[in-house]
């Protein structure tokens, strides 16, 4: 279960990427250019960067300020006169962050990979991941119209909810699901293989969720999904039974 949140605790990064959601496409613009220029910026150049009227950015920046997404900070011009202020962007890329949890991830599973049994201990973790996401509970929900013998193709689209919530994109076809999007890819990441079976044990602890309540089914015939990752489509999961 996840700990309650202490009151000394950092607050979650969250608040900070979810309101990043609520930018308007203007505020946006000028806050991507000040993030990826990777130094304080002036208003002036950042209007030279958009293309825009230097009060219109102007304006821009000083909401972005006030909602703590950009620090300005005054920086001398070697002339007499006010200093001219540049601006930093101070709060969370959601890219950024990614990738750095994508590279705690990779290191994690190159450790797995390194260990004797490490495909059923990365199935085993995947198992665990499914208890804690609670998916086998959200994909589970029957309707009138449910067979309660349900077959392959009744299964696997019961679990397309759950996993187009998690950024799968998930493709029903006959005994397949392919995954056409993954959250762990990025322009220069894929996930490592042990990722990859984590997410098989994941999948196959929800489908057996799933199956059990529409089914009894006695140990050795259990449904099961075969994972072939990453392919130029997306990646493929196969019925199995037994």
């Amino acid at each position: 279960m996840p700990a309650r949140q202490h009151s000394r605790l950092p607050r979650p990064s969250w608040d900070d990427l979810s309101t990043r959601a609520e930018l308007s496409t203007a505020h946006l613009r000028v806050l991507e250019t000040v993030e990826t220029a990777h130094r304080p910026l002036r208003a002036a150049e950042v209007a030279q960067m958009l293309g825009l009227h230097h009060n219109t950015v102007r304006e821009h920046l000083e909401a972005l300020v006030s909602a703590g997404f950009v620090s300005a900070a005054a920086q001398p011009t070697g002339r007499r006169g006010r200093p001219a202020l540049a601006y930093t962007a101070v709060a969370p890329d959601p890219g950024e962050v990614l990738d750095s949890y994508l590279a705690l991830l990779d290191a994690i599973a190159q450790t797995l990979g390194s260990v004797e049994d490490a495909r059923r201990l990365a199935h085993e973790i995947g198992r665990r991941w499914a208890h804690e996401a609670a998916l086998d509970d959200a994909a589970s929900t029957t309707t009138d119209s449910d067979s309660a013998q349900a077959d392959p193709t009744q299964l696997l689209r019961r679990l397309l909810p759950a996993l187009s919530r998690m950024g799968f994109a998930p493709d029903p076809s006959k005994d397949t699901l392919v995954l056409r999007a993954c959250p762990l890819v990025t322009g220069t990441r894929v996930p490592h293989e042990m990722v990859c079976h984590m997410h098989e044990g994941f999948l196959n602890e929800a489908l057996a969720g799933v199956a059990s309540r529409d089914e009894p089914q006695e140990p050795g015939e259990r449904p099961h999904l075969e994972l072939t990752p990453l392919l130029p489509d997306g990646c493929h999961l196969r019925w199995q039974r037994g």
